[in-house]
C-alpha cells in the first residue's frame, strides 16, 4: 500500500498535467483495508510528497500566481485528507458494530448454555426425582391394594399429592420460558398479565391493538418483563409506566419509573441481557437513568413486513 502511494504520488507530481488525483484509489484502499491508522499514514505520505514537490517549484500545483498555487495545494490536501479520514471513520464504525455483534452473540450463547444446564439440574433434582418417587409409590400401592384393598384410597391420595407437587415444579420451571398467554392472546394480554400481583402500581399508557409477528412480540414481552422486574426490585419506585406503540416498521417499548435512578449496564446485568436480546433482532435499546430522577428503558424493535 505504501509503495503504491509513493509511486503514484511521484508519477502525478513529475508532470504539469492534472494527474494529482490518481493516487485517490490507493488512499481509498488504505482506508478500507487498514482503517484509520493505514488511512492516516497513506494521507501523510501523499501530502508530504506533494508539499515537498510544490515547495521546490515542481508539480501540477505550481503556477505563476503564488496565492493560486497555495490554494490549489491546500484544496488537494484537504480533499485527500477528508475523503480518506471520512471513509476510514465509516470503516472503523462498521468494525465496531461487527465486534459488538460478535460479543453479543457470544454472550447469548453463554447465557443459553447456562440456562440449559440450569434446566437440566432443576429437572433432575426436582420434577424428575418427584416423578421417580411417584412411580415407585404407585408400584407399591398396586401391591398393597391387592393384599389390603382397604388401604387403596389412602395410597392413591398420597400419589395424587405427589402428582400435584410435580405439576407445580414443572410450572415453576417453565415460568418465564415462553408464556402461553403470549402465544394464544398476544402481546397486550401478556403485558396485562404481568401487572397482576405487582407490588408496585403499574400504569398501562398504551398497548398495541392487534397481533404482531412472533419475534417482535416475544422480544417486547421480555423487555417489559425484565424492565418492570428491575424497577420493582431495585428502583424503590412508587409507580411504573408501560407504553408499547406500533409505529410504522418499528415497535417502540417504553418502561419508566419514578425511583432512585442510577441504573448501570454492567457485564452480566439484566440491562445488558436486554440489550443483547434486542440487538439480536436488529433493534435498538436506550437507557436513561439519572440519579434521583427515575429510569426510562426504551427499545425499538423492527417489525416483519406484513403480507
Amino acid at each position: 500500500m505504501l509503495s503504491s502511494v509513493i509511486i503514484l504520488t511521484d508519477v502525478a507530481l513529475r508532470t504539469d498535467r492534472p494527474l494529482a488525483y490518481i493516487v485517490f484509489p490507493t488512499l481509498i484502499w488504505a482506508a478500507l483495508r487498514f482503517g484509520p491508522r493505514g488511512g492516516t499514514l497513506a494521507v501523510a505520505v501523499a501530502v508530504a510528497f506533494t508539499l515537498w514537490r510544490t515547495a521546490h517549484h515542481a508539480g501540477p500545483f505550481v503556477v505563476d500566481s503564488i496565492p493560486r498555487s497555495t490554494l490549489s495545494t491546500q484544496l488537494y490536501v484537504s480533499v485527500a485528507a477528508l475523503s480518506t479520514m471520512f471513509l476510514a471513520a465509516v470503516v472503523a464504525e462498521r468494525e465496531a458494530i461487527a465486534r459488538g455483534l460478535r460479543e453479543s452473540r457470544a454472550r447469548l450463547v453463554t447465557v443459553a448454555d447456562s440456562e440449559r444446564r440450569r434446566l437440566e439440574n432443576n429437572l433432575h433434582d426436582g420434577a424428575q426425582l418427584t416423578l421417580t418417587m411417584l412411580a415407585g409409590q404407585l408400584a407399591t400401592a398396586r401391591e398393597e391394594s391387592r393384599r389390603k384393598p382397604d388401604l387403596a384410597p389412602g395410597l392413591f391420595e398420597d400419589a395424587e399429592t405427589h402428582v400435584l407437587i410435580a405439576i407445580d415444579e414443572l410450572r415453576d420451571l417453565a415460568h418465564g420460558i415462553h408464556p402461553t398467554i403470549l402465544t394464544d392472546l398476544g402481546l397486550a394480554e401478556a403485558i396485562r398479565g404481568l401487572t397482576d400481583g405487582s407490588p408496585v402500581p403499574i400504569r398501562l399508557l398504551e398497548l398495541p391493538a392487534g397481533r404482531l409477528d412472533p419475534t417482535a412480540e416475544a422480544t417486547a414481552y421480555y423487555v417489559v418483563a425484565e424492565a418492570s422486574t428491575n424497577a420493582q426490585r431495585h428502583a424503590r419506585a412508587r409507580t411504573i409506566t408501560i407504553r408499547v406503540i406500533e409505529s410504522g416498521r418499528f415497535l417502540r417499548i417504553e418502561v419508566g419509573d419514578d425511583g432512585v435512578g442510577g441504573a448501570e449496564e454492567r457485564f452480566g446485568s439484566g440491562l445488558q441481557g436486554l440489550r443483547d436480546r434486542v440487538e439480536a433482532v436488529d433493534g435498538n435499546l436506550r437507557v436513561a437513568s439519572p440519579p434521583g430522577r427515575g429510569t426510562l428503558v426504551r427499545a425499538d424493535i423492527p417489525l416483519a413486513a406484513r403480507d
